[in-house]
């Protein structure tokens, strides 16, 4: 199969169930946050680079939006299906369950050793958590400037949030919270991932939890290689942006080869394997293109 597997899938899932109800449920509410991360976005991006060329805004304003995911979701097929996931959520007469479920399958794999008042006040605390993020996203999109001015306080709100999480962790959890919470784009990417291939080859629960966790630990050395580059700054020169955009991509092929690597270690089944490099080998000409096209060399 040499096509990238399709949306659909995913897009028609049913909604999660509650944190007890084990390891077969189907993630749509995460399509759904996915999809509103992506469309906030998108927005924010409009309205703050709206001199730069198309490409060039979309890859900056995903960056600035969140400054701890990698990339948001490239394709044109992907935001067709965006869009139309969008008006779903918007119509969805119950947001705040379907928020509590999303908040609840993002974070279920910590839930697992915490029991009792201890469990309530880590679903809670995370909970809130969420609402501060939603809140600081919307706060720096506004054309207001009482609500800029407020993004300081709310993200000192939130690191405190943040510290009171992990005091309520395992230790042992401590680490993949930190990789984990503020990593939807990649999330909302290997739910689009499984959904497409659920009626080919299905991934467990395990697979796909191993899979995020194995994406996050090598994006890091990519995300500090872009952050020191300076190629998203746009105060270097021709020659400096070729350097630039060359040492970033070495880094974002390293990152994808490195990362497919240690999966295929856990993921036996070659049909599994063979269809997420496909996916990861589209997602990785997507944004190289982004990259060539800030570096101005198209």
């Amino acid at each position: 199969m040499t096509t990238r597997p399709g949306f659909s899938n995913a897009a028609r899932r049913r909604e999660s169930p509650l944190p007890d109800e084990g390891a077969e449920h189907v993630n749509r509410n995460l399509l759904i946050a996915g999809a509103l991360l992506v469309a906030t976005m998108a927005t924010v991006w409009v309205v703050r680079s709206h001199d730069d060329s198309a490409v060039e805004r979309e890859t900056q304003q995903a960056l600035e939006a969140n400054q701890d995911a990698t990339w948001p979701a490239p394709t044109e097929a992907r935001e067709g299906a965006v869009g139309s996931v969008v008006t779903a959520a918007a119509s969805e007469p119950d947001s705040s369950q379907q928020f509590r479920a999303y908040v609840d399958d993002k974070y279920r794999a910590f839930y697992k050793d915490v029991e009792g008042s201890r469990l309530e006040a880590l679903r809670a605390a995370l909970m809130e958590r969420e609402h501060l993020v939603a809140q600081i996203n919307t706060s720096k999109q506004s054309a207001e400037v009482t609500a800029r001015e407020s993004v300081p306080g709310l993200e000192a709100r939130k690191a405190e949030l943040d510290r009171n999480i992990e005091s309520l962790l395992p230790p042992g959890q401590i680490a993949s919270f930190e990789a984990q919470k503020d990593a939807d784009i990649e999330r909302f990417q290997l739910e689009d991932f499984a959904g497409g291939i659920a009626n080919v080859a299905p991934l467990s629960e395990a697979d796909k939890q191993a899979i995020l966790s194995t994406k996050l630990a090598y994006r890091e050395r990519f995300k500090r290689v872009l952050a020191d580059s300076r190629l998203m700054s746009g105060d270097l020169n021709g020659t400096e942006r070729l350097l630039a955009f060359n040492e970033v991509a070495h880094a974002l092929k390293e990152y994808q080869q490195n990362y497919l690597q240690e999966v295929r270690q856990y993921i036996y089944n070659d049909e599994q394997y063979s269809l997420l490099t496909n996916y990861e080998t589209t997602e990785y000409n997507a944004e190289l293109a982004k990259l060539r096209a800030i570096a101005q060399l198209d």
